[in-house]
């Protein structure tokens, strides 16, 4: 029951002094009702990234990965499943939209081939754990078929970063661009049979319509300048901005300079424009009591009723680089599990068992 319930059973006897207070605080000790009525557990939002806000580094330094679909396209006279893959730069927001024919590790490592071919090598590549990223990676690592393929990647530096599962919320940059994928697909392709060209097409469409999209606030002025679009680092000859005497530039008998130009001016615009909206905190906005070993949790499931959730106790407490804790390992019987806060619910507190 609630608390006024609870109170209201209480009074019927007794006439406790600050009663209010006092059926709260047994409440909030209560393991049951902790395990059917608390929230999962919440601390303050870290402060943005690193990766998020590096500056004069190239498109798709730091790429977050993900997959989507499936969909349907016309082979002879059978249908099959095609999927796609994103990469999303972490700083200018731009995408990279690749054709997955299934979700083995193999056609990952192909599509992930593809990407560099054309974008260039990533610094990091940041991943959930789904199992063709897992696999990919293992055999990038371990196959002695693909030997060659890992150590090119080590060579040039690749750190291959899995989330916490079931922490979507460590790939917010990368899931949202899922969404709008999506949404321009559905516009895009409508009701119409597929075929595995008109599909890349699609794909290709889709990807110039999202990178066209703008970063900032439009604005109202007809004397501003244009909102910057991932499209205008990815893209420079569609970018025209003035130098400082107001002389524009549209052709130079030394097109380097003019690009380095472009390049300089989008990073002025990106720190001044772009770069302070990620600043504000929307959610999650005070500090709370971080988890301690031997604390006893509930792990969510968001596919099974809240009465069948397992219990765990906590292990190991993984701090961030501002000593707050997000991350746990958790143990069930003799299996370790690794979660976000986002995915527990404390019952139990370790100084009280």
């Amino acid at each position: 029951m609630g608390r006024q319930a609870v109170l209201n059973q209480l009074r019927q006897k007794y006439w406790v002094i600050k009663g209010n207070s006092a059926v709260r605080k047994v409440l909030s000790k209560c393991v049951s009702c902790r395990r059917f009525k608390s929230s999962t557990i919440t601390q303050e939002m870290a402060a943005l990234p690193v990766d998020r806000a590096n500056v004069n580094q190239k498109p798709f330094f730091v790429t977050g990965v993900d997959c989507f679909g499936p969909f349907f396209v016309k082979r002879a006279r059978s249908r099959v499943k095609r999927y796609g893959i994103l990469f999303t730069c972490l700083s200018i927001r731009a995408i990279h939209l690749e054709i997955l024919h299934d979700l083995t590790a193999e056609s990952m490592i192909n599509a992930f081939t593809r990407f560099m071919s054309r974008r260039g090598t990533v610094s990091k590549l940041i991943s959930d754990h789904g199992t063709n990223f897992i696999g990919a990676n293992k055999v990038l690592k371990d196959n002695l078929i693909m030997r060659h393929i890992g150590n090119e990647l080590t060579k040039r530096g690749v750190d291959w970063v899995f989330t916490p599962p079931g922490g979507s919320h460590y790939g917010g940059v990368f899931e949202r661009m899922i969404g709008l994928v999506r949404r321009v697909l559905e516009v895009v392709i409508g009701s119409q049979t597929l075929s595995d060209d008109s599909l890349s097409t699609f794909f290709c469409e889709v990807e110039s319509i999202i990178n066209s999209r703008p970063l900032t606030v439009v604005s109202n002025d007809v004397n501003d300048l244009c909102p910057i679009t991932p499209n205008s680092l990815l893209n420079l000859d569609n970018y025209v901005v003035t130098l400082n005497g107001g002389e524009m530039i549209c052709e130079s008998r030394r097109k380097w300079k003019q690009i380095q130009h472009l390049a300089k001016e989008f990073w002025r615009r990106w720190q001044k424009e772009y770069l302070p909206c990620l600043q504000e905190r929307q959610k999650w906005l005070k500090v709370n009591r971080n988890l301690k070993g031997g604390d006893i949790v509930l792990m969510v499931e968001n596919n099974t009723p809240r009465s069948h959730w397992l219990l765990a106790r906590v292990v190991k407490v993984i701090k961030s680089t501002d000593g707050l804790i997000r991350q746990v390992e958790i143990i069930r019987g003799k299996k370790l599990y690794k979660r976000p806060i986002s995915k527990l619910i404390l019952l139990l507190e370790g100084d009280s068992v």
